[in-house]
């Protein structure tokens, strides 16, 4: 075990940007305070150090130029060595900043493991294990890095009682080592650099932040909590990745079922936590994190679930729109400061690629919240021509899984003697295999085809078309005519367009149920028409819609319960067939896209509607 006390100094090694290690190292300044803390920082660049750690919990980058390109610095609550200046600041105790100023330094691929262990296994055993296994790469700037953190250490213990050094863990041998006999300071900058401090963008703060935003914001609210708990004496409080995760999950599945209407069920959340569990292995990680979250979100459920866990996820609430500091935009290989382009060798984390695909639509901004609902008029609509290829084949594969279930009831299965008819059947076979005999199907031919279908989502309170009833979620009643040969007459209840307004121009809307007849341009306005005044309910009223307009014998029924005996006297007295088929043998997933649409106020929406709706 590597000892991490030299005389009066204690040493508390950690790996930056990781929140378990900024966890530890307050709740150790908190739980005994030092009369003196030294932090792994430049003492050169103090007094932007200072400010930006002033600032926290808004997001700071310190930046500045060399003859050989920038250096810069990100400011962010879960970094140990930060969290030391500021928990320091909290309890008014000297800070000292250590470490050597070098105009570049190489990356290191340091070993690190999951901070993830830190909570399960404690700082302590951690750390033993650490040193015990790790084999820490060296350069010829660590050397002389540790000889100046060595120098300075050994000037501050002399002048202190008790000091904590906050340094990075693959520097703590070193150090140790070079403790052991006097140090003198090395040949290296000693005045303040010319540094600059930009504010983060609320963009770059999703996208940037070493830990995920979500997880930074939730130990950003615990600090406060762990210097109670530290004044009560009381066991300190922990940032639980695996509980936030669950809460983030739950907090985005809660947004997509007031969004959609729609519940991601339980075998869904436990489907999406065994993947993000596997994936995170792959990875080497103990616990998911963010980019593992929204990837499993988005298999098990669909896009739209994994932007709502992304949203979330990646939302850092603390923002500065002062404008007293100059904003930075940073992206994967630049940084955008009022208006120029720099390049920066970033030592970041790096953008995740398939979360940047939410970040990046060029969507235009509402200039004030319910700018575009305001606008909305209603006057002249048109449906989203994709959505309406989706609907068509839907309705196409309706018509042949009908049919499909009208052939099985007239298929007859008998032992083979003359003729193979219409081939073997493999499975009675194998069942009298024991007789020896084959056997072989006869389909009959289907009279007729399928030809209206009506799907009923939700049969809904109500069914008077002129007036709104208590307790009615689909309001809107409309016929829609095909604008061409290859669409369908189409007559439904949804929510009302304008309700809802996602972009200019466009509004959200939700089928309750809905016809599809063809051929197209016959279907009056079946809301209105007192032909259908004898249905109880807007279901029922799509039925009949089916029955009339249908031109083949067949009419596909599609609810969640099959329609009352009378349908049947009144399909025979038309000629018609209706074939049921319960709205729970479909998949749902499948049922949820073909649910939600969207109208746009006129054609001249089309144009850029995909900009808006994923």
């Amino acid at each position: 075990m590597l000892r991490r006390t030299f005389d009066n100094i204690t040493f508390l090694p950690i790996f930056h940007y990781r929140l378990e290690f900024a966890a530890a190292v307050r709740e150790t300044l908190l739980r005994d305070p030092p009369d003196a803390v030294a932090v792994e920082f430049p003492g050169t660049w103090r007094e932007p150090l200072v400010q930006a750690v002033n600032r926290l919990p808004y997001l700071s980058l310190i930046l500045g130029a060399t003859e050989e390109g920038y250096l810069y610095l990100p400011v962010e609550p879960a970094d140990a060595g930060l969290e030391a200046m500021r928990t320091a600041r909290e309890l008014r105790l000297p800070v000292e900043l250590i470490d050597l100023d070098v105009a570049q330094y190489p990356l290191h691929q340091d070993p690190v493991p999951d901070p993830y262990v830190v909570r399960r296994l404690g700082y302590d055993e951690v750390m033993e294990t650490y040193y015990a296994h790790a084999r820490l790469p060296r350069g010829e700037l660590d050397e002389q890095r540790e000889i100046m953190m060595a120098h300075a250490l050994q000037g501050l213990a002399a002048a202190h009682g008790r000091v904590v050094c906050v340094l990075g863990a693959a520097h703590l041998p070193g150090v140790l080592d070079k403790l052991e006999r006097p140090q003198p300071r090395p040949f290296a900058r000693a005045k303040p650099r010319e540094l600059t401090l930009y504010n983060w963008s609320q963009q770059s703060s999703r996208e940037f932040l070493s830990e995920a935003p979500f997880l930074a914001a939730a130990y950003e609210r615990l600090r406060p909590a762990m210097r109670e708990a530290a004044r009560e004496g009381h066991a300190m409080p922990g940032v639980d990745r695996e509980a936030e995760s669950e809460a983030l999950i739950d907090e985005a599945r809660a947004a997509y079922a007031e969004q959609f209407r729609t519940e991601v069920d339980a075998q869904a959340l436990r489907t999406l936590a065994r993947f993000a569990r596997k994936y995170a292995r792959v990875d080497h990680q103990v616990v998911p994190d963010l980019y593992h979250l929204v990837v499993a979100a988005r298999g098990v459920e669909d896009e739209e679930f994994g932007y709502e866990v992304w949203q979330r996820g990646s939302d850092y609430p603390w923002q500065d729109g002062s404008g007293l500091l100059p904003t930075i935009d940073l992206d994967e290989a630049f940084a955008h400061v009022e208006g120029r382009r720099l390049t920066l060798h970033r030592k970041l984390r790096r953008k995740r690629p398939q979360l940047a695909r939410f970040s990046e639509k060029k969507r235009l901004r509402e200039r004030h919240q319910g700018e575009w609902e305001a606008r909305w008029s209603g006057r002249f609509i048109c449906s989203h021509p994709p959505e309406d290829l989706v609907i068509e084949e839907y309705g196409r594969y309706l018509r042949r899984k009908a049919r499909s279930m009208l052939s099985a009831g007239r298929t007859r299965v008998e032992p083979f003697r003359v003729s193979i008819k219409d081939g073997l059947d493999v499975r009675e076979t194998l069942h009298n295999w024991h007789r020896g005999e084959l056997y072989v199907r006869e389909e009959q031919p289907l009279a007729g085809d399928v030809g209206a279908v009506a799907v009923v989502f939700d049969e809904d309170a109500g069914h008077d078309g002129t007036v709104v009833s208590e307790g009615e979620r689909y309001p809107w009643l409309v016929t829609w005519l095909g604008e061409h040969n290859q669409e369908s007459d189409m007559a439904f209840y949804a929510t009302p367009a304008g309700e809802d307004v996602i972009g200019p121009g466009i509004s959200r809307c939700e089928y309750g149920g809905f016809v599809m007849a063809y051929p197209p341009q016959r279907m009056f306005d079946i809301w209105s028409d007192p032909f259908f005044d004898m249905a109880r309910g807007k279901p029922e009223r799509l039925l009949l819609a089916a029955l009339d307009y249908s031109e083949q014998r067949y009419v596909l029924y599609v609810a969640p319960r099959p329609p009352r005996s009378w349908f049947r006297t009144a399909a025979e007295r038309m000629g018609k067939q209706v074939v049921y088929l319960p709205l729970g043998e479909l998949n749902p997933r499948t049922l949820h896209r073909i649910r939600t649409f969207h109208v746009l106020e006129g054609h001249h929406v089309r144009g850029y509607a995909d900009e808006y709706i994923d």
